[in-house]
């Protein structure tokens, strides 16, 4: 791979997780052999990763070669089309590692009727990274990870309903760098319950997703924890249209669905910006969410341990007993080891 499209890929890389139902992107202008302008699109919104860069190569560019992630917009959003800017700064070559295959882009066409050389250099690694950001454009759903944390058995907790802690703090600090790569973090009033969690990602510098919870009933009574920080909203699901916020607090924002499926909270999610979902819930939760066919990504953190029982707190559960070629399908993306607990990465089929 070339070096300079390769850094694009990394700019990129490094911004995933907070652009929101936009792709992150990451851009690299070169003359003459040499780096003179850099960037990544940080925020949906703000500037496009080909604008930073140009804007910092300013007359440098011109003439030159821009190496880009993903192949340059031509739309008008909340900012003017890259091509525009791209032809305005005099550059000769664009190169770039992955086409938007969920549009009809007639980019390359512009560049070209330009004076510009355009050159698609297909890259795998580019097409993993915008694998689930075309899926969920598509969908109009965010791209979902699931994570647990389970004994060998696959048990979230005793049957008693003790789970504090079946994992090592090793595990909690990998959990808690995940959720600062997501636009927001998702469990039920079970969980807010039974752990009175805070959700919130406990590492200097990094950022504090939305938190999300399914309470369909409407049980909870807003003394937990998680109402009662302003590190960063809470948005409660429910059905329960006599659900009201009790504590007046600004964080909270009450959202009544007629019904609170899966889908449907994936879909209003999507709508409000969330572009990645990280679930963190209990087996009820858990299950919908693989049920639902709509996780790409699973996360499982395996402790030595065998918690035995009834499996009241399998993390997996159906009411019925599903055949083989009816189960949700993954593959083993990556494994490692984390102070003796297993954590296992896979993908959707």
């Amino acid at each position: 791979m070339n070096r300079f499209l390769e850094n694009a890929i990394q700019l990129a890389k490094m911004a995933e997780g907070q652009t929101g139902v936009n792709p992150a992107v990451g851009s690299v202008v070169v003359n003459h052999g040499r780096i003179v302008g850099l960037g990544a699109h940080l925020k949906q919104g703000e500037r496009h990763a080909e604008v930073q860069a140009l804007d910092m190569a300013g007359d440098q560019a011109r003439g030159g070669t821009i190496y880009v992630s993903l192949e340059p917009c031509t739309h008008y959003g909340s900012t003017p089309p890259c091509v525009n800017k791209i032809i305005e700064a005099g550059i000769s070559k664009v190169v770039y590692a992955m086409k938007d295959i969920t549009l009809d882009s007639p980019g390359d066409e512009i560049l070209k009727s330009a004076g510009i050389e355009v050159v698609y250099q297909h890259e795998v690694e580019a097409e993993k990274m915008y694998k689930d950001f075309f899926a969920a454009k598509v969908s109009k759903i965010p791209e979902v990870t699931l994570k647990v944390s389970v004994s060998l058995d696959g048990k979230q907790a005793t049957d008693s309903g003790q789970s504090q802690w079946i994992t090592n703090p090793g595990v909690k600090q990998d959990v808690l760098k995940n959720r600062a790569r997501h636009d927001a973090i998702l469990t039920g009033a079970g969980t807010v319950e039974a752990d009175n969690p805070s959700l919130t990602v406990r590492i200097e510098g990094e950022r504090q997703p939305i938190r999300v919870i399914l309470d369909k009933s409407g049980s909870l009574s807003f003394q937990e924890n998680i109402f009662h920080d302003q590190l960063t909203p809470v948005w409660l699901y429910t059905e329960n249209n006599a659900v009201q916020n009790k504590e007046h607090l600004d964080n909270i924002n009450i959202i009544q669905l007629e019904e609170c499926s899966v889908h449907n909270i994936l879909r209003d999610l999507y709508n409000k910006g969330i572009g990645s979902l990280y679930v963190e819930a209990g087996p009820n939760v858990s299950s919908q969410f693989l049920q639902s066919e709509c996780v790409q990504t699973l996360i499982i953190y395996y402790a030595p341990k065998v918690i035995g029982g009834s499996g009241k707190y399998q993390f997996y559960q159906t009411e019925e007993v599903l055949s083989l070629d009816k189960i949700p399908q993954f593959e083993i993306a990556n494994s490692e080891i984390i102070d003796q607990n297993i954590k296992v990465s896979l993908r959707k089929k």
